[in-house]
């Protein structure tokens, strides 16, 4: 979340809000102490394989090479800030990384149409007030053609299409977009998922969701009451009052929250979450 006071403004991102609504501290934190992020394992293995496919959709190499520019994005990744390795093997990055790009490349590249717009920056307003300031979203699509939004993830095992369906908010922020912005006439609210699973199988999944008005008025409703009480507590121009601290999801530890050591990590260390003898 960021504020242009100038304009009267509070643009929310989809990775912000989605770990608000997990978190309202981690939502804080992000805002008031960035320095405290650092890249982990699976963001890198994801930033770089998305290289490979940007450079083919691109036109700026041969599908056959995509691989190269992804472990040549992973190499570079590797020379910046220390990454907070998680449960994968740094030992296994590169084959990794060179067999999601060629899954991509093998099995879902020829289901993407071509001619659309790689990284498509966008800004759309909501539609909304809240506490004087109008409500605006912002982002970056990894690929948008007129028939709809595609979205490149890596992930561990394959998506849940019912939980995609019901609970996903990036595809409603982005579909609701694309329309707004008349980036994608003839989708019908489809936003596509395009998975390539973290194994040296080649694993990949294709998931479809769709997205209406309903959908938008309700993501639209969840940022505006998410933004509320942030904007209620704030001290001046200034998020100092710290917000509710939800431990009860998996991004709660040392491994996968960058906040950890200064908030949940203060009262309760690895030790304490042992289990005893029975």
């Amino acid at each position: 979340m960021r504020i242009d006071e100038e304009n009267k403004r509070v643009y929310v991102r989809q990775s912000w809000l989605g770990d608000a609504l997990l978190c309202m501290e981690r939502g804080r934190r992000m805002m008031v102490s960035p320095e405290f992020r650092v890249t982990n394992d699976s963001a890198m293995l994801g930033t770089a394989t998305h290289a490979g496919i940007e450079a083919v959709l691109r036109n700026s190499v041969a599908s056959k090479d995509a691989h190269f520019v992804s472990v040549a994005k992973l190499n570079e990744l590797q020379l910046g800030d220390d990454v907070r390795v998680t449960n994968i093997d740094p030992s296994t990055w590169e084959p990794l990384v060179t067999s999601m790009t060629k899954a991509w490349v093998d099995n879902i590249l020829p289901e993407v149409p071509l001619g659309g717009s790689v990284e498509h920056k966008f800004e759309v307003e909501a539609g909304r007030i809240v506490s004087g300031y109008e409500l605006w979203f912002e982002g970056t699509m990894d690929y948008v053609h007129e028939t709809g939004v595609w979205d490149w993830k890596t992930a561990a095992r394959k998506y849940s299409p019912l939980e995609k369906q019901t609970q996903n908010i990036q595809s409603a922020i982005y579909t609701g977009a694309a329309e707004r912005l008349g980036l994608t006439p003839n989708s019908n609210g489809k936003f596509m998922f395009g998975i390539m699973i973290r194994s040296l199988k080649g694993d990949t999944q294709i998931l479809s969701v769709q997205r209406s008005q309903p959908h938008w008025d309700w993501v639209v409703e969840q940022a505006a009451t998410m933004i509320g009480a942030y904007l209620a507590l704030r001290v001046g121009t200034e998020f100092r009052t710290p917000m509710p601290k939800n431990d009860q999801h998996f991004l709660c530890s040392d491994r996968w929250c960058p906040w950890w050591s200064v908030c949940k990590g203060v009262h309760i260390q690895s030790k304490d979450n042992q289990l005893g003898d029975n």
